[in-house]
């Protein structure tokens, strides 16, 4: 049983920031190994691109780190207009693994509105 000043998340939001974190964990897996792999071919042949790729897997890192605070404080549209953005381009540039899960982070965003738009006003959710 809750207290009044406890918000209870919504479980599809608890899946979400999974989700999310997943995604975060994996944009600096790869923008690490990226930036490694930039560096030492930047030495040898122009690795530009693989040291681009990884700044922007680790901007992706940063970025996930926001949308979950967003989801925890209530903030879910803007939480989804933000996965959206980052769900592009981590399709494009951050590695089709970081898109295939925003994406379904992304999806879970209707659920997670919908039970709230439903529950809110009973006040369960916020």
């Amino acid at each position: 049983m809750s207290t009044p000043s406890t918000i209870q998340t919504p479980p599809e939001a608890e899946s979400i920031i999974s989700l999310v974190r997943i995604a975060s964990i994996l944009a600096l897996i790869f923008g690490i190994i990226m930036i490694i792999v930039g560096v030492v071919t930047l030495i040898v042949i122009v690795g530009i691109i693989p040291l681009v790729f990884g700044v922007i897997d680790i901007i992706i890192y940063v970025n996930c780190k926001e949308i979950i605070s967003l989801v925890e404080d209530g903030e879910y549209r803007r939480a989804k207009e933000k996965t959206f953005i980052w769900m592009i381009i981590g399709f494009i540039l951050g590695g089709i693994l970081i898109g295939i899960i925003l994406l379904i982070a992304y999806i879970k965003y209707d659920e997670l509105l919908r039970r709230v738009q439903t529950s809110a006003p009973t006040g369960t959710f916020i």
